[in-house]
């Protein structure tokens, strides 16, 4: 197969990954023993690349471990057991996987005082945030009557079975549970064997040892501009990663008009429960793990660009690359300093 250069697009985490050589789906990359799997969870798509030492096809462990996930924290199957939990059944109890995505939206809520929120489900739905319909903005009566049933304080795990203070309130971890399902696929590829791979869900990116040239994987970051639709045409810079999670948000293609011409970002405030509006175009935030690197890329949006500053100086682990708008409409980064080392020349 002819040897080839090519950027495989993101649907959904503002980025696109940079591959040295490549493949169609299903098949080994050019000269070496690299498998590529693609399709469809989540509501967007996923692509997975690895090098197993066995030679061993593992697009049936992959699906099977897509599958189960889904059929645990999907919102969207009404089947689920997170929907089941949020319509209050009183035979669902939490697995593993909602208990973990807990702790850790509990940690990333505690240290981002609130920026980050798995309680905003209601006011997902009543702006009608990832539908066909045309989004509604909220008056400050709707928001206030909301308001009541949501707050990350107001849920906890306790004795095993999921404790809301109010029986409306619904979780969504949507903002959290792609990066989390990319670290569950690494830890699976860990325990068989496989070193060198990536796992790019929704956007949502994990990856260790090599890629296909042997050298450390490569990750474009799409410029925040509307009008890009298409990620990987319009390159704001390339990121080398090993070992890491990487995960970018922003609005500038995940927005709607309300019936009267308002704009609605995908991003909701949980002090003021309405789309966040500042100059922050989007956030990359690379973390030890996927899960981290999503939940902290969505407190960024809410924080903007000053309070994602302060958060990232609290934080030497993660790494932060952040667009924002300036007065003359140009453009501006800001790149913590430990990020640099990453830029592609």
């Amino acid at each position: 197969m002819q040897r080839t250069k090519f950027i495989l697009g993101v649907v959904v985490g503002a980025a696109a990954l940079w591959l040295g050589t490549g493949c169609g789906a299903g098949g080994p990359a050019a000269g070496s023993s690299y498998m590529t799997v693609d399709g469809f969870t989540q509501g967007s798509t996923y692509h997975i690349v690895y090098n197993d030492p066995q030679g061993r096809d593992l697009r049936t462990p992959i699906e099977e471990l897509l599958e189960d996930f889904d059929n645990s924290m999907s919102v969207y199957n009404p089947s689920s057991l997170l929907s089941r939990l949020n319509d209050n059944d009183p035979t669902a109890v939490p697995d593993r996987w909602i208990v973990e995505c807990m702790e850790i939206a509990r940690r990333i809520s505690d240290d981002t005082q609130g920026a980050f929120d798995i309680t905003l489900r209601p006011l997902i739905s009543a702006y009608r945030i990832g539908t066909d319909d045309v989004p509604h903005l909220l008056s400050p009566r709707e928001i206030d009557s909301i308001r009541v049933f949501t707050g990350y304080r107001k849920v906890r795990i306790e004795n095993g079975r999921l404790v809301k203070s109010d029986p409306r309130l619904a979780l969504d971890f949507n903002a959290i549970a792609q990066g989390y399902s990319a670290d569950l696929m690494g830890a699976m590829f860990d325990s068989l064997g496989v070193a060198d791979y990536l796992v790019e869900i929704g956007g949502e990116i994990i990856c260790k040892g090599r890629n296909p040239n042997g050298g450390e994987w490569r990750v474009g970051i799409d410029r925040p501009v509307e009008g890009n639709l298409v990620p990987g045409e319009d390159l704001q810079t390339i990121l080398t990663l090993s070992d890491r999670g990487l995960v970018t948000s922003g609005n500038y293609r995940k927005f709607a008009f309300d019936e009267n011409g308002n704009k609605v970002t995908h991003t909701i405030d949980p002090h003021t429960l309405r789309p966040a509006v500042h100059n922050l175009l989007s956030a990359t935030i690379i973390a030890p793990t996927a899960a981290l690197a999503d939940g902290y890329a969505t407190a960024c949006m809410v924080l903007g660009l000053e309070g994602s500053k302060t958060l990232l100086a609290r934080h030497p682990e993660l790494e932060g690359y952040l667009v924002f708008g300036q007065p003359d409409g140009s453009m501006g980064i800001y790149a913590t300093p430990n990020l640099s080392k990453r830029i592609a020349k």
